[in-house]
């Protein structure tokens, strides 16, 4: 990746427009830079996730409009956040099938130990609390998917840098959006599983 190290009258030009930040510059260094970006975050991630991360990154740029006073640190902070933000979805797309195979886990337990399940069939019942909690607001069923790991309000709280309250909060909410969706069958078996987080 040599693109900043060959730059040459263009670069004083190019400071002044990152400072300024308005809809031409945002255009301009989306232009310059969108293919190369999506280009090295396909090194870790697919096509598709890394088009989204540019398109992210882009506007927090817009939104935030930070300083730079260099083109080399605008070409850190461009390349550092594409890493990051590759690095993070792996790790939580690693995190996230191991949530699922915990509520799997923690489902199969509970069902051994209560014969009244035996008339409904199994995979419909995984079917459809995976599909409902894949429909929760990104937050809440960060949480949700920790709470029905078995984790503490404390942990989660620990684990996502956020309040004990607010885990309280989106898991509360969380609940409340799969009452919508569930048979009541359903949400006793996820209150039964989810019970001891609430005490935490």
């Amino acid at each position: 990746m040599r693109i900043f190290a060959l730059m040459s009258e263009k670069s004083d030009i190019e400071i002044a427009i990152i400072c300024q930040w308005d809809n031409q510059a945002i255009e301009l260094l989306y232009d310059k830079y969108y293919r190369a970006l999506v280009s090295y975050g396909c090194q870790f991630v697919e096509m598709t996730i890394a088009e989204d991360i540019v398109q992210d990154l882009f506007s927090v740029l817009w939104e935030r409009r930070p300083f730079f006073n260099s083109i080399s640190k605008f070409s850190a902070y461009l390349y550092n956040t594409v890493h990051n933000s590759a690095l993070n979805h792996l790790r939580h797309q690693a995190v996230h099938n191991n949530y699922r195979q915990s509520i799997v886990d923690n489902l199969q337990e509970f069902m051994l130990l209560d014969d009244t399940l035996d008339i409904f069939n199994k995979e419909e019942i995984y079917r459809q609390l995976f599909a409902a909690i894949d429909e929760l607001p990104p937050r809440q069923k960060e949480v949700f998917l920790l709470c029905m790991e078995g984790k503490k309000n404390r942990e989660i709280a620990e684990q996502l840098d956020i309040s004990a309250e607010t885990v309280k909060v989106q898991k509360r909410r969380a609940i409340a959006r799969l009452r919508d969706k569930l048979s009541p069958m359903l949400i006793e078996i996820i209150l039964v599983l989810i019970r001891k987080s609430f005490d935490a």
